[in-house]
């Protein structure tokens, strides 16, 4: 992308907290968004000890994006290759404190403190030149850096035992202090389910319709960021600390309220909350008849335009047009629908009512939307195949001609066209609508989910991170998890499948991930959750696993060939293909491999890095597809004008 691309992310980064003079500073799980503790802390230290002992920082790029991508994933350069004259101890307790995992790290202050105050007591006696050890001498392993030339030589002592005693004078105050991202602008926005107050179990619904349709009216101010309902529903419970949970989401306002029915009308009552004041900022109350709910979504839209975006600084020229609901039983129904859970069988249910409602009223953007995208789980995930993917790309063409500008639909759009192989139009497509949208994280992940395709992993992978740096609890970022552990980073797939943790989707992608771990005992014991679903091969998991007779582990090899081989979805044709040659099935694995890739699939990078295709990599056969791979994708490069 160009420099104002590059900017224009910058800044919206910044808006939610994080800003480029910090972000070298941020452990991996810190910039993923995950609950920090003391090993948090550490691993900044670990940071300003580098620096300090180098002049140099130890993870760049060219914006906050890439520096986090950086610190979740890269090597830093070995402190001893930068300058020669610091101890090799000193280097081990760095790495020790900068290790990725945070498992790895000293788990106390404490005991990083005692290693420095070792190590000065060494260099002051000059044990650490002379190469003389006490048989408490401390020894510190890491792995954290890049191999560093071993022909390089020690350090004077006294500026060593200089260099060590400001460092241990500055412990003492870092660990005093979090290095945390500033406080989130007011314009990133999370809104929480409405409280019932009635308990009425006719309305519950509109606990989260209600809550969606304020994001959604939001969502036309593009100078705001707005937290997808998948991330708010877990405080479905009534958490009444909205700073509390503005803090946990990383945004700078949260929206709360409840409603009520009451002598047949439905009251709403809403407040903003700046997180980092816990100050009020704004109050709104609707009321409208219950059978009409459209009056109470014209109120809500008058409310939000009028009265809640000036409260976020938003100028009305910022704000885009919309369409808006028509007809009343209609929009009742698409109402109706959001609630509704995206597992294969509620998801039909689900169809079936946003089918009745763009029926009844065809002009409404919204319910299009989440009709493309039932559609589309159905299409992968519950066999409805090819059908049913033209019937999503329908839904978000027609949502896109209501409103043009619709980010989600369009993004969602991409995803369809590559898992239909038109790679080459969802290639453009993506970074097109990044370049147009670089603050929008539904923009990063499409663009990401497109690389993958492509078949370049490193940067899918930093446009996942982008995406998780603008909108950090997103579900959907869980598919995320296949650029990492196809290039052999599990730890950091799991980070991703975290985000929908106990799914059926992450239960059954977490077996192939421990799998590609070596650990094929705790793979045959989560493989013990999975459903019956196809598409994730639960039997022959289990009978590869559990190592039953080889007859019968081909018979089921042989059954998910019949069953799996025709369906659309090529990246998922790599995910079984990989399994089944890894399981000893390698001529039906290279089948799916192979029609994985002829389909355009095109994984140069995953098929030479994934831990789970090592024993065929000698393979002539295996390799004859690593070529045509490499081939796939120099041709969709060149066709994509890239």
């Amino acid at each position: 992308m160009g420099t104002s691309t590059d900017s224009s992310l910058e800044e919206s980064l910044t808006q939610v907290g994080v800003i480029p003079g910090t972000a070298v500073y941020m452990s991996p799980e810190q910039a993923r968004s995950e609950d920090l503790d003391v090993r948090s802390d550490i691993f900044s230290f670990g940071v300003v000890l580098y620096e300090m002992a180098t002049g140099k920082k130890p993870f760049t790029g060219t914006n906050v994006v890439t520096t986090l991508h950086a610190v979740m994933n890269q090597k830093p350069a070995s402190p001893l290759s930068v300058n020669a004259a610091i101890p090799k101890e000193l280097e081990a307790i760095i790495g020790k404190a900068m290790e990725k995992d945070r498992g790895q790290r000293y788990p106390t202050a404490s005991e990083m403190k005692a290693d420095l105050q070792r190590l000065k007591k060494e260099t002051e006696s000059g044990l650490t030149h002379s190469g003389l050890r006490k048989s408490h001498a401390l020894k510190v392993a890491t792995h954290t850096f890049q191999k560093s030339d071993p022909t390089k030589t020690w350090i004077i002592v006294g500026l060593a035992g200089l260099l060590v005693t400001v460092l241990v004078a500055v412990g003492a105050w870092w660990f005093k202090r979090r290095i945390s991202s500033v406080e989130a602008s007011t314009r990133t926005v999370a809104v929480l389910p409405l409280q019932n107050i009635n308990n009425d179990q006719e309305s519950e619904f509109l606990r989260f319709a209600l809550a969606d349709e304020i994001a959604n009216a939001l969502t036309y101010a593009r100078a705001l960021e707005i937290r997808p309902s998948a991330s708010t529903r877990k405080y479905s419970n009534g958490e009444a600390d909205p700073q509390k949970i503005g803090r946990e989401m990383r945004v700078g306002t949260v929206i709360a309220g409840h409603f009520m029915r009451q002598n047949k009308r439905v009251i709403v009552t809403l407040e903003a909350v700046e997180v980092k004041d816990n100050k009020l900022i704004w109050t709104g109350t609707l009321t409208a008849p219950a059978e009409n709910l459209i009056a109470l979504q014209n109120q809500m839209s008058k409310k939000v335009r009028q009265e809640l975006l000036p409260a976020l600084g938003v100028r009305g020229e910022t704000v885009e047009a919309s369409s808006t609901p028509g007809n009343s039983e209609g929009y009742d129904l698409y109402l109706r629908s959001l609630p509704v859970a995206h597992d294969p069988e509620p998801n039909k249910e689900g169809i079936t009512i946003l089918e009745r409602a763009v029926e009844m009223d065809p002009n409404y953007a919204p319910a299009w939307e989440a009709l493309g995208r039932r559609y589309y789980f159905d299409a992968i995930y519950s066999g409805g195949g090819t059908a049913q993917y033209d019937r999503s790309n329908a839904a978000y063409k027609r949502a896109l001609s209501l409103e043009p500008n619709r980010v989600n639909a369009a993004g969602f759009l991409a995803t369809n066209e590559v898992e239909t192989g038109n790679v080459a139009k969802a290639y453009q497509d993506a970074r097109q609508l990044v370049a147009r949208r670089p603050d929008n994280a539904i923009s990063h992940y499409s663009l990401a989910y497109v690389l993958r395709y492509v078949g370049r992993l490193d940067e899918a992978q930093r446009e996942c991170d982008a995406a998780a740096a603008i909108d950090p609890g997103n579900f959907n970022w869980r598919s995320c998890s296949f650029a990492f552990f196809e290039a052999g980073k599990t730890t950091f797939a799991k980070q991703y499948l975290s985000k929908d943790a106990g799914s059926e989707w992450t239960n059954s992608v977490m077996v192939s991930v421990l799998m590609r771990e070596g650990r094929m005992k705790e793979a045959g014991e989560a493989a013990q959750k999975m459903t019956g679903n196809p598409t994730w091969m639960r039997d022959f998991l289990r009978a590869c696993l559990n190592k039953a007779p080889g007859a019968d582990v081909h018979r089921l090899a042989e059954q998910a060939q019949k069953d799996l081989l025709p369906e659309q979805d090529s990246e998922l044709k790599y995910y079984q293909g990989a399994i089944l040659a890894n399981c000893g099935e390698k001529q039906i694995g290279y089948a799916f491999l192979s029609k994985a890739v002829s389909e355009n699939y095109c994984a140069y990078q995953a098929l030479q890095s994934d831990p789970l295709l090592s024993r065929v990599q000698g393979d002539p056969e295996f390799q004859q597809i690593v070529a045509t791979a490499e081939q796939c994708q120099k041709k969709l490069l060149a066709g994509s004008g890239h």
